[in-house]
């Protein structure tokens, strides 16, 4: 799961969530700061932020003739089926990251 932390950017980071959680371990650790680049669509394999029924995920995107998942990049997490009745959405794409202290004045 992600918290969101929404602040317009005058570069093509448009959107910035912090992480929550140990799903994305070990590429994104909870605290960290996810910078996206806002997209209605993302390619098979790519990191992004995603809205399902509700809640907001950091997750690989995999397009599969079986179906769409999002994964985890933490083993012990098994992937999340996106249903044809869910309401899903993307957000964007996972561009970067960084430590909330290497952002002045950010709390």
């Amino acid at each position: 799961m992600i918290k969101r932390y929404y602040r317009q950017n005058f570069s093509r980071l448009e959107d910035k969530r912090i992480v929550s959680g140990d799903s994305m371990e070990p590429e994104y650790y909870n605290g960290e700061i996810a910078w996206i680049q806002q997209k209605d669509s993302i390619c098979n394999g790519e990191v992004g932020i995603f809205y399902l029924n509700g809640d907001a995920y950091i997750k690989k995107l995999h397009d599969e003739p079986d179906g769409l998942f999002l994964i985890s990049l933490n083993k012990k997490y098994k992937p999340i089926a996106i249903q044809e009745s869910d309401s899903f959405k993307i957000f964007g794409r996972v561009v970067g990251k960084c430590d909330a202290s290497d952002i002045p004045g950010f709390q």
